[in-house]
């Protein structure tokens, strides 16, 4: 499968999609935005004026290609983006002042990270035998 490319407007009408529509009921404008998403990804001549019985389908189909897709680092920094796909956000560093080196780094005791205390097994509880109690006729 070919790497699908899509603009910045494209990428933030799935982002609209994601926000207002997606996990909803598929009916008026949130069923077109679902088609034309789709449309984005595979063209087959499906749309919204097909029959609704494809609906359930094309939403998965739908979620899969959002799921599947790479954003651009652009939007993937924006607080939008952040917002809705946490996972997938790309957080800017900006880091103001240079990591000072350590210069007690040579007094460190390492003993401490160089001991591994293996835990000890305990032994498995037993289990109380109940009698076998037979009524008398």
């Amino acid at each position: 499968m070919s790497k699908i490319e899509l603009t910045i407007q494209e990428e933030a009408k799935i982002l609209y999609f994601i926000e207002h529509c997606q996990g909803k009921s598929m009916r008026g404008d949130c069923r077109n935005d679902m088609y034309e998403i789709y449309t984005m990804f595979k063209n087959d001549g499906r749309n919204s004026s097909v029959c609704s019985c494809l609906d359930r389908d094309t939403a998965k189909k739908v979620d899969g290609f959002i799921t599947s897709y790479t954003f651009s680092d652009e939007l993937r920094f924006s607080d939008r983006f952040h917002d809705l796909l946490p996972h997938l956000a790309l957080i800017k560093e900006e880091s103001e002042k240079p990591l000072e080196e350590v210069s007690n780094m040579g007094e460190m005791d390492m003993s401490k990270f160089l001991k591994k205390e293996e835990p000890k097994a305990k032994k498995p509880p037993l289990k109380a035998r109940k009698k076998r109690v037979t009524k008398k006729k």
